[in-house]
């Protein structure tokens, strides 16, 4: 016993331990203060920028009880009632590593703040840094008490701040007092373009310049792509930060996402200025511009936006350009000979405007104990200060990296006869970069403005595409501008929170008769359940009266825990969430209640019932490719005559993949050049294949159409007649535009395949279709073995009838197969529709991120909770679902309170 008592008071001294950041502990004679930090460099790595960190960081370790001794021992022992009855002689600290859990898209301090387990030193970039100041959590750098910046000299801040990222680290808190808040570490960032020098030699062009516009950028895209070979010009992205690539071309042309009036501490919106119709102008040409390639092919666009296989692409030399950053201190490791950096283009009115960022720390601003925040204000200001500098230089040198550290610092720290070896025109890059760089947004709510701004690049590369953005320059601008306004509308909405009092006022109301509608269905549904569930009276018994503790106490006991999980991990939560519905919520500090205005803004908002809408594409594509199939496999292998082991192993294999290989081996397939598997197969199949296969899939269905007509199941009827007209309608869809030839004798366009390869991923027609085909690859086999096992069950007699009777292959399916698996059908339809809803996030996530019309209801939950921290109006959009949802829960408990399993007879529904 007392074994066990002391494993659990070690347990919960872990846990405790594991449950908070920082700490300080007595050990033996020595004072330990653990800090946990954001990251720290991986010693076991063996490059010489990550030993440069980590000599850099171990050097701070082994002057820290020098400093501490310095700064701290006499406050510290003098105030033991805030300090702690510690003993200040031996003090040292030990660094630790967050380690939290990692979702793509989701800084993970984020996550940490969330759960109470945040770092003591955050990571904070430009975008974010005002939701981190205005939610509270990060510290004042400059308190005069604290004495951490104010004890900083010029020269020092010179060095470590560059004057173009003052107005980010300095800016007003939540009470309205100016601070600063990070600090800057690795110098500034620069935005150049990089190119490869083998692929402009093999095209015969010059190497970009300073001097380079626009237009020299388009020519020299056009030069180098060549889809055949899987080669493009340019690199960019899609997803919900796709503008991101856009911001380049907005300042560019002249103009801004934000704008700041200090003296009204007022931020307005901007990028639907001219300049910014000019650069979506020109970014929409990039990626859409319609060209002939050598083979006579029609081509459209010079760039590649797969973001996950971009940098795999540029390393195999299939990438042309790419825009990247280059570092103040450490230019790039990249190979000069092979690579060449260049300045942004100019813009059409002779400016140029890259991205100007940094990385920054920043302390958080629940660290309980001050010796914790003292010991991370130490590590944040040794990081990046001059004396680490010389250390990280040093061994860059002594690693064979002299040549592209900044000739700034080399010959700051006595390394001057190195500069000449520093590739020619990189030191000028940099300086040009930076002089014309522009801080990264980093106004009021900027962490949502790349996804604001997103959409209309989107929206215009869809018309494009379509054919059906005018080719005119006037209405071309027109349209273009009236997609910027609507998207700067909707960043007033969002980000300044700029809504007129009338539209507020309707929205409420709107909310209200929508909470109205909630109580009335949840009480209608809970009612209907209870009936459901309710076993009726037996004839003849009388029911036992009320709960009859005492009669089934051991029925109860055995309930107990599964009733107590169910409570804590269920209906908890869900209450909490019901309060978070109605504030805006936050998740340091207290939450304002806002009362239905979460519910209003919803009801009103275009991009969720879009989202909605996508989702119900998600989940019909999802019950039409991944529901009958396997059906129809398990039928097919029940009837073939041989091989059926191996062609159950062939279609199970795909099962054995984990869910990461399967997207990546896909995506590759879905490559939109001819590299691409889908696309070359689909290249070779000519028209006339296409009009084959149609037709037949017609036929098919008016086969199984023709047999339920018969019997007077017109509904049914109707559904495999029209899933035919669907198949064969889509197979004439992709034949036709070889049929629309003109100047071929028909003959010959029957022959002809298509000759533009399709963007599986990036096109909004195709885009959702793609993300469910590899799920219906992947489980086609293991639902298939399902049905086998339950098609073993029907009894061999009823087949013998059905023979005797005259039954055709299709009278069998449909009047001996699937009467006997209705069941099983039942559960399995209830169980693949709930999970193609609350599934559907994963998948979009990993195969386009939203883009190209597909974020689905759960994936723009999840973006409005932890992008961008709006979780009062991500807690109503998850009631809404769960009300539109409930329904058919509802019809599910109906039909399986209706099935009745039995032991001899199989299973069947109850009348």
């Amino acid at each position: 016993m007392r074994r066990l008592v002391g494993l659990l008071l070690c347990g919960a001294r872990l846990w405790t331990l594991n449950a908070t950041a920082g700490y300080v502990e007595q050990a033996g004679d020595r004072t330990v203060i653990h800090l946990t930090l954001f990251d720290l460099p991986d010693p076991s790595r063996t490059d010489a920028a990550t030993r440069a960190d980590a000599a850099a960081v171990r050097e701070f370790v082994r002057q820290f009880p020098a400093t501490f001794a310095e700064k701290y021992r006499e406050k510290y022992a003098a105030d033991p009632a805030r300090y702690g009855s510690f003993s200040w002689d031996k003090v040292e600290v030990r660094l630790e590593r967050f380690s939290g859990i990692q979702v793509e898209g989701v800084e993970s301090d984020l996550l940490a703040i969330a759960g109470g387990l945040a770092p003591d030193v955050l990571y904070v970039n430009f975008r974010k840094s005002e939701t981190y100041i205005q939610q509270g959590f990060l510290y004042p750098l400059d308190r005069p008490d604290d004495g951490y910046l104010t004890a900083l000299s010029d020269d020092e801040l010179a060095l470590r701040v560059h004057e173009k990222i003052w107005p980010v680290i300095r800016r007003r808190g939540p009470g309205g007092a100016p601070h600063v808040w990070a600090l800057p570490y690795g110098g500034a960032l620069g935005r150049v373009l990089l190119y490869r020098k083998d692929l402009f030699d093999e095209a015969g062009l010059a190497y970009p310049t300073k001097n380079w516009t626009w237009e020299d950028l388009v020519r020299a895209a056009r030069a180098l792509t060549q889809p055949e070979l899987g080669r493009y010009g340019l690199a960019m992205g899609r997803g919900k930060h796709e503008s991101w690539y856009w911001i380049t071309f907005l300042w560019s042309a002249g103009g801004e996402v934000m704008t700041y009036d200090e003296d009204r501490d007022q931020w307005r919106i901007v990028f639907d200025s001219p300049a910014g119709v000019t650069a979506l102008d020109f970014y929409t040409r990039l990626g859409t511009e319609s060209w002939t390639d050598a083979l006579g092919r029609r081509r459209q666009g010079y760039v590649y936006k797969d973001p996950r296989d971009s940098f795999r692409k540029w390393e195999r030399g299939e990438i042309g350009m790419i825009f990247a950053y280059v570092d103040e201190k450490l230019f790039s490791t990249i190979n000069p000979d092979l690579t060449g950096m260049a300045p942004v283009p100019l813009g059409p009115t002779g400016l140029r405007g890259g991205e100007l960022n940094s990385r920054m720390m920043g302390l958080f601003s629940d660290i309980r104990h001050p010796a914790v925040r003292d010991a991370a204000w130490e590590y944040i200001r040794f990081y990046d200060s001059r004396e680490a500098l010389a250390i990280k230089t040093r061994v860059l040198v002594e690693g064979g990296l002299g040549q592209f550290v900044n000739p700034r610092y080399l010959e700051m720290f006595g390394y001057g006869e190195l500069v000449r070896l520093s590739p020619p025109g990189w030191a000028e890059t940099f300086d040009i970069a930076i002089q014309t760089g522009r801080p990264e947004p980093y106004g009021r709510h900027s962490n949502i403005a790349y996804d604001l701004m997103t959409a209309p690049l989107q929206q215009a590369e869809q018309m494009a595409l379509h054919g059906e953005l005018p080719t005119e320059q006037g209405p071309r601008l027109e349209r273009l501008s009236g997609l910027l306004k609507k998207a700067a509308d909707r960043a007033r909405s969002e980000m300044l929170d700029e809504v007129p009092p009338a539209r507020r006022a309707l929205q409420r109301m709107t909310a209200a008769g929508l909470l109205l509608l909630i109580g009335v269905v949840f009480a209608r549904v809970f009612r209907r359940i209870i009936r459901t569930f309710t076993p009726p009276g037996t004839t003849g018994m009388a029911r036992p009266a009320g709960w009859a503790f005492r009669r089934y106490a051991g029925a109860y006991f055995m309930l107990l825990p599964a009733l107590a999980a169910i409570l804590v991990w269920r209906y908890v939560p869900l209450g909490r969430g019901t309060i978070m519905a109605f504030q805006d919520y936050r998740l340091l500090g207290a939450s304002t209640w806002v009362g239905l205005d979460n519910f209003g803004r919803i009801l009103w908002s275009v991009e969720w019932w879009l989202s909605l809408w996508n989702a119900l594409r998600y989940s019909a594509l999802v019950m039409a490719l991944t529901f009958l199939p396997p059906v129809i496999l398990a039928i097919l292998l029940q009837e073939v005559p041989r091989g059926k082991v191996l062609f159950r192993l062939i279609y199970y294999l795909p099962a054995v993949m984990t869910g990461l290989v399967v997207v990546l081996l896909w995506k590759s397939f879905y490559e939109p050049g001819e590299r691409g598997v889908l696309n070359a197969l689909l290249m070779r199949i000519p028209a006339l294949g296409f009009l084959l296969v149609g037709p037949a899939l017609l036929l098919a269905g008016f086969t199984f159409a023709r047999r339920l007509w018969f019997h007077e199941r017109t509904g049914i009827a109707f559904l495999f007649l029209a899933g035919g007209g669907i198949l064969c309608f889509l197979c004439v869809r992709l034949a036709w535009p070889m049929l629309c030839e003109t100047g071929a004798p028909v003959w010959k366009r029957l022959l002809l395949a298509p000759s533009e390869p399709r963007r599986w991923l990036g096109d909004t027609r195709t885009a959702m279709p793609a993300c469910v085909i590899p799920m219906l690859w992947a489980g086609l086999g293991p639902g298939s073995l399902i049905y086998l096992a339950a098609l073993k069950s029907i009894p061999d007699e009823l087949y013998e009838a059905a023979d005797m009777d005259g039954a055709t292959f299709t009278d069998k399916v449909l009047f001996v197969v699937f009467p006997m698996l209705k069941p099983l059908l039942i559960i399995n339809f209830v169980g693949v529709f709930i999970g193609s809803w609350y599934g559907s996030a994963d998948t979009i996530l990993a195969m386009t991120g939203g883009a190209a019309g597909t974020e689905v209801a759960g994936l723009h939950i999840f973006y409005k909770a932890f992008i961008f921290l709006q979780f009062g109006p991500a807690t109503a959009m998850a009631w809404m679902l769960g009300l539109l949802l409930i329904g058919f829960t509802v019809y599910q408990l109906r039909i399986l309170s209706r099935i009745e399993f039995r032991a001899a007879g199989g299973t069947e529904v109850a009348k």
